[in-house]
């Protein structure tokens, strides 16, 4: 079994796209994550919305879902305008939008839910990890306030989750970068003292 790191496989950061094509030191770079549940309506909305808040320039945020109702759930809308991370780019859509040529390659694809859905695809481009959370499903049924207060506490798992996630992704890049930073500066002084030589 492969061990996990903050919820991400060990070797997720020995990926040679991410070692090779994304070094940390390097401006600009980021990692590409997709959030998939099954309507793309609750929590991968919300997972989306989160890591653009707590992702900063190191993520790329994305979402979709197997069954897509094509409109965010009213109670995600209002959860996420009360933390003031709602915007108009957050659209329910389905994941086929992310398995197209033109699509930008991800890095990581993360099913939520009680377990991954049925019908999430095997094989993606660019051969990303793929992983599940398992995250509690907000109810639907009973009172306004009862249905409020659960969509709450899924935010706050998923906003938990997500905490987590760029704190680890930062300091195994950070950990990376620091292990291959030594051949560089020894290479940048071998020609400095070429130079002086000459």
């Amino acid at each position: 079994m492969t061990s996990l790191h903050g919820g991400l496989p060990e070797t997720f950061f020995g990926r040679s796209n991410m070692a090779d094509q994304r070094q940390a030191d390097q401006p600009g770079d980021c990692c590409n994550v997709l959030f998939i549940c099954e309507d793309n309506a609750v929590s991968s909305i919300t997972a989306e919305a989160l890591l653009e808040r707590w992702g900063a320039k190191g993520f790329r945020a994305f979402s979709a879902g197997v069954m897509p109702k094509h409109e965010c759930n009213p109670l995600v809308a209002e959860v996420l305008k009360e933390n003031r991370i709602w915007h108009d780019g957050l659209r329910s859509k389905g994941y086929e939008e992310f398995l197209s040529p033109d699509a930008p390659p991800m890095d990581l694809v993360i099913s939520l839910g009680e377990r991954p859905p049925a019908q999430l695809p095997i094989a993606w481009p660019g051969r990303p990890e793929v992983i599940h959370w398992h995250i509690t499903e907000p109810a639907t049924d009973g009172d306004s306030a009862t249905k409020a207060r659960s969509f709450r506490k899924t935010f706050l798992e998923l906003e938990n989750r997500i905490k987590l996630l760029v704190l680890v992704y930062q300091r195994e890049r950070s950990r990376m970068a620091a292990v291959t930073r030594p051949s560089w500066l020894e290479r940048s002084a071998s020609g400095a003292a070429n130079r002086v030589s000459m």
